[in-house]
């Protein structure tokens, strides 16, 4: 969810539709992980399959707020701003 939550603030400038180079997949793919956390795992998974016992709901959601928040604070920490453009005739050569 954090990976994600960054990939949409990168794509946040060009829209929502993917078409544009948008935030939708990565918008998609955050809400999907949010649900299956929610959600837990059913019947026919391999937790209950190998008889792991269902996390309480306190952990799903720690889980869908810290994830995004993670990603959040690591695109603080790391953003660099993009590098200002040359005046035109300026080709950075001595």
């Amino acid at each position: 969810m954090g990976v994600m939550t960054v990939a949409s603030t990168v794509k946040w400038r060009n829209g929502l539709w993917v078409q544009n180079d948008g935030y939708e997949y990565p918008l998609f793919l955050v809400l999907v992980a949010a649900v299956l956390a929610l959600t837990g795992p059913g019947r026919w998974s391999g937790d209950e399959v190998l008889g792991f016992a269902p996390w309480p709901p306190w952990v799903s959601v720690a889980a869908v707020l810290l994830g995004p928040t993670a990603g959040l604070a690591t695109r603080a920490v790391l953003h660099r701003p993009a590098a200002a453009a040359a005046p035109e005739g300026v080709t950075g050569r001595a």
